[in-house]
């Protein structure tokens, strides 16, 4: 958590004058994280202590799930005027 105030405080930094921080880009990313909170323990990218888990199960997972976010892109990239 504490690697992302740097972040955070960067874009602050580079936002023009009176533009609001995108607050939406946050809430999203909380949800996300939240979300892998709560996946089965198999699954789960935040084992309980360093070195325990189903690491390789896990990694499974997630590379099944990669790719996911480059779907989203390109749907959300779509010129829906056409």
């Amino acid at each position: 958590m504490a690697i992302w105030l740097p972040a955070y405080a960067a874009v602050l930094s580079r936002l023009p004058q009176g533009a609001l921080f995108p607050v939406g880009a946050v809430v999203v990313q909380l949800a996300l994280v939240l979300a892998t909170l709560l996946l089965p323990e198999q699954v789960r990218l935040w084992p309980p202590t360093c070195g325990f888990g189903y690491w390789d199960e896990a990694h499974q997972f997630w590379r099944a799930m990669l790719p996911l976010p480059y779907l989203w892109l390109i749907l959300a990239g779509r010129d829906l005027r056409r």
